[in-house]
């Protein structure tokens, strides 16, 4: 199961990173907080293989500050839609 967990992180992470990084250049924490999840999603799959519990805390501990930093930059209100007029 952890296996699924790391891939959907690192295939989720990435698709944002790449659309943020292509639709919205300046959503510079948000863009990083997704970063941040993939690498979490490569450290847990990585845990998965090796099964040293540091890999987990790491990868753990890792989404937990992508996510702050996701929330960073959704309160800064990076992802601006502007209307056409």
């Amino acid at each position: 199961m952890t296996y699924v967990a790391g891939a959907f992180l690192i295939l989720f992470g990435g698709a944002a990173s790449w659309l943020l990084a292509t639709r919205f250049p300046k959503a510079l924490f948000t863009r990083i907080g997704y970063g941040m999840m993939t690498v979490g999603g490569v450290l847990a799959i990585v845990w998965a293989f090796v099964g040293v519990l540091s890999f987990g805390v790491a990868a753990v501990v890792i989404l937990m500050f992508g996510g702050l930093i996701g929330v960073i930059g959704a309160l800064r209100k990076e992802l601006r839609f502007e209307l056409p007029q």
